[in-house]
């Protein structure tokens, strides 16, 4: 009797480290995930009165724990942080630091240090950037048919 109390006990112990386990990995993925989201919201929103800008990519990182997920297309779209060089158009630069999803097959092009990619900036926050996807695309989109 008491061997049995001890078999649930155990089991009990094993199945709440396994709960909270999934409850961790849940909250990371869903804060990453959040994170790295951002960019593209930034970008629907700049995408009206943004200020054009170029960059050079200075490093590309993939992301702390590796995320990636689907992408808008069905492809598999990669978690990167990319350091640049953001021109301001009067011959100087200023660093900044991008985080976004990049579908894998394009990541390959932003990996090349001094690749220029096209940024839409606020107009009255510089530190507010976004990839300019209509000139710089994230995704690969699917052909019509």
């Amino acid at each position: 009797m008491w061997f049995e109390t001890l078999l649930w006990i155990v089991f009990a112990v094993v199945m709440s480290a396994v709960i909270v386990t999934a409850v961790s990995v849940a909250i990371v993925a869903s804060r990453e995930n959040r994170i790295y989201s951002a960019e593209e919201k930034t970008w629907k929103r700049l995408a009206q009165h943004g200020v054009p800008a170029e960059a050079i990519v200075e490093s590309v990182k993939r992301s702390a724990h590796e995320l990636t997920r689907g992408g808008s297309q069905g492809q598999t779209v990669l978690a990167v942080e990319m350091s640049l060089k953001v021109f301001d158009g009067a011959g100087g630069s200023n660093p900044a630091v991008v985080r976004t999803l990049v579908d894998e097959a394009l990541l390959p092009q932003f990996c090349i240090a001094g690749a220029r990619v096209h940024l839409l900036r606020d107009p009255h926050d510089a530190s507010s950037l976004a990839i300019d996807r209509t000139r710089t695309p994230l995704e690969i989109a699917r052909a019509a048919g």
